[in-house]
């Protein structure tokens, strides 16, 4: 066979790609289509790719990918989308996900199409070749999840005859990217695995709910670098030097139900000055938010003045709000008279350091501008 031939093939002999990155990890090997096709109809607007080719036919323009397998199936390496909506357009009952609304395709369809057009490849190998442009860089792009598995499966194939510290130097050139992000990228899916391996770390979640490109962001910061014990580049995908403790608690800062700090990925340059200060971190670690302990990555006289500013604007924010009151708030005296004492401690506290220090250069300078009084203060101690 050529290395690669287009066909038509018999929609009953193609099959799932067990190993196609878009899949979450709980799926990988699954030969129960019926638990892929259902990932995808909640997952991957098939529906509406049903409606397209139910309307219109399938196009030969776009052909699936596939490789044969030892039973004389077809593995569909690009297309898993596709072949999931001309499965169910010609069997709705392979899931039970928005049935309704699929059963409705299908009754009112003008094609459910049984011969499909394919390119078959010799090896799987070469189909990886050529969706790696077409899928991280170019016009149909894959998540950055998506892309690290898929940059894993090339890694894999290539590092058996290319050399350690030349691998994702290939690897870039093959996808049009650049080595450092592909090493990058490939790194945050070894944590993401490491975090996987551990059940999350105990935290009640699922693959999808997992912002994967937040990792990847991370590491582009020294301070959450160092933090982790991943300081040195290019990164590997042994995660040697790796402080799991310390992982677990950016993990945990990232994507832990209850436990996250990180809201938004603007916060992750956030988390990672403070993952550069000692005082700050100690902060976090003890339940302060990621603003409050921000505070603390500063000089302590700029922190306190930052913390005096946002209670001085609170404040203001609350006096402009006074007039949309139709009542009394039942809370505000307490929390105004509390108010009013932090205000006398702080003050107090203040003038407690640091006016003694004042108050004793002005005596000394007094002493030092009057000759008789510190004559006789001297007689004083000479006694």
């Amino acid at each position: 066979m050529a290395d690669r031939e287009k066909r038509n093939i018999d929609l009953e002999k193609l099959k799932f790609d067990s190993m196609n990155p878009r899949l979450p990890v709980r799926l990988y090997g699954i030969t129960d289509e019926s638990k892929v096709i259902d990932y995808m109809v909640k997952y991957g607007n098939i529906v509406e790719l049903m409606l397209s080719i139910a309307e219109t036919g399938y196009s030969d323009a776009e052909p699936l990918l596939v490789v044969s397998d030892v039973d004389g199936n077809y593995v569909v390496v690009e297309g898993n989308r596709r072949l999931a909506a001309l499965k169910l357009l010609n069997n709705p009952e392979l899931t039970k996900v928005r049935i309704q609304s699929i059963k409705e395709v299908v009754l009112n369809a003008n094609h459910k199409p049984k011969e499909i057009s394919c390119i078959l490849y010799s090896r799987r190998e070469d189909v990886l070749d050529y969706l790696g442009y077409r899928h991280i860089t170019g016009v149909k792009d894959w998540g950055a999840l998506e892309k690290a598995r898929y940059l894993d499966q090339l890694y894999r194939i290539h590092i058996v005859d290319t050399e350690p510290d030349k691998i994702y130097s290939k690897l870039a050139k093959m996808i049009g990217s650049r080595a450092d992000y592909v090493s990058k990228l490939h790194t945050a899916l070894k944590l993401y695995e490491k975090a996987n391996d551990n059940a999350y770390y105990g935290a009640d979640i699922k693959e999808e709910d997992i912002s994967f490109s937040w990792l990847t962001t991370a590491l582009g910061y020294s301070g959450i670098m160092n933090f982790i014990g991943l300081s040195s580049m290019p990164l590997t995908t042994t995660l040697e030097g790796l402080n799991e403790e310390n992982y677990k608690k950016i993990f945990t800062w990232m994507f832990f139900p209850g436990k996250t700090v990180i809201k938004e990925s603007r916060q992750i340059s956030e988390l990672a000055k403070i993952t550069e200060s000692v005082v700050a971190l100690e902060r976090l670690e003890n339940g302060s938010s990621i603003d409050e302990a921000l505070l603390y990555t500063s000089a302590p006289s700029e922190a306190f003045i930052e913390m005096l500013k946002k209670a001085k604007q609170q404040l203001k924010q609350a006096k402009e709000a006074i007039e949309q009151l139709s009542e009394e708030p039942i809370e505000a005296k307490g929390l105004l008279e509390d108010i009013d004492k932090l205000l006398r401690t702080i003050s107090g506290a203040l003038k407690e350091n640091f006016s003694k220090e004042e108050d004793s250069v002005k005596l000394l300078e007094k002493l030092a501008s009057d000759p008789n009084t510190l004559a006789q203060l001297k007689k004083l101690l000479g006694k």
